[in-house]
């Protein structure tokens, strides 16, 4: 089966915009030049005859990749090849404002928080910090279609877009050589495809349309802003009502539950553990430092 080659040009811009940048992601050290844009339409040919290969239904990927939705993202495809590079900051998350909220959703929910605390061994605290931080609570979820993410990603080593993509981060990131962006391309194109064969079997297997799932500039979706790979190991059914919903608070609450269990949380475990539980789920040590200040300032305050 050959696909629709896109049938729009695509203009790169300086993307670190509400829309593309989640909440936890969204700081920046160093300043974005002009850069060329990327004024051909990448095909996606040569990924779905791989998916086909590995078990995917012609007729489901052609219906997904010659969909109206689906795009080539150049300003996401830029963004994860620098993510390295961009320092968050996370200070706003323990602000007066940002603390108020976080408890006001602990008491709303502390008799369903109470019970998973007990069930999971996991701090309630700890649970509501995630889902603030990640993304308010799904106020801050992410716009991008999250099957267009990753199969953006998916074909980052093709060489025409490897070296679009190479001409653009050269101007904005100059100590990035172009050995180490083909190789990041590479790492990106490799993961991206696993991931993206975790989108569609969790969409096939639930009867969603694949490009529903909206999400970050890195493809996690819902209040939890988890990856495909992290939904299909541990995303729960905290309602009972048969489907697995992460824009549906009591089942993301239960799953960011579940997940932290699934590495190792206890209660009576030393701060130096849960910090490293907590770069599981994002890896990075202020993100982990700020989950567990979040966490302490809504306990004094709760």
């Amino acid at each position: 089966m050959r696909t629709a080659h896109l049938m729009q040009h695509v203009l790169l811009v300086c993307f670190l915009t509400a829309c593309l940048v989640p909440a936890a992601a969204s700081g920046t050290t160093e300043a974005m030049a002009p850069s060329p844009a990327i004024d051909f339409t990448p095909s996606y040919d040569s990924l779905v005859e791989r998916l086909q290969r590995d078990g995917f239904d012609p007729s489901y990927l052609n219906a997904a990749f010659t969909d109206h939705r689906t795009r080539f993202l150049p300003d996401v495809l830029y963004i994860n090849l620098t993510s390295k590079y961009r320092d968050a900051d996370y200070s706003r998350f323990t602000s007066g404002p940002s603390v108020r909220q976080a408890c006001q959703f602990l008491r709303e929910e502390s008799a369903y928080l109470d019970r998973l605390e007990k069930q999971f061994q996991v701090h309630k605290e700890v649970i509501v910090s995630i889902l603030y931080i990640e993304s308010a609570f799904g106020k801050n979820a992410g716009s991008n279609v999250v099957f267009n993410v990753f199969s953006t990603l998916a074909v980052a080593a093709a060489p025409e877009i490897l070296s679009a993509a190479a001409d653009r981060i050269a101007g904005s990131y100059p100590r990035m050589s172009r050995e180490e962006i083909e190789q990041r391309a590479q790492k990106k194109a490799a993961w991206a495809y696993q991931e993206l064969k975790s989108l569609l079997t969790i969409a096939r297997a639930q009867s969603i349309d694949p490009l529903s799932f909206r999400g970050s500039w890195a493809g996690a979706f819902g209040m939890s802003q988890f990856l495909p790979s992290s939904y299909a190991q541990f995303a729960r059914d905290g309602n009972d009502d048969g489907t697995i919903n992460l824009y549906d608070r009591y089942d993301a609450m239960t799953s960011v539950a579940n997940y932290l269990k699934s590495h190792g949380w206890t209660l009576d475990a030393a701060e130096a553990r849960q910090k490293a539980i907590i770069r599981k789920y994002n890896n990075s040590g202020a993100y982990s430092e700020t989950v567990l200040q979040l966490a302490r300032l809504m306990e004094k305050n709760g």
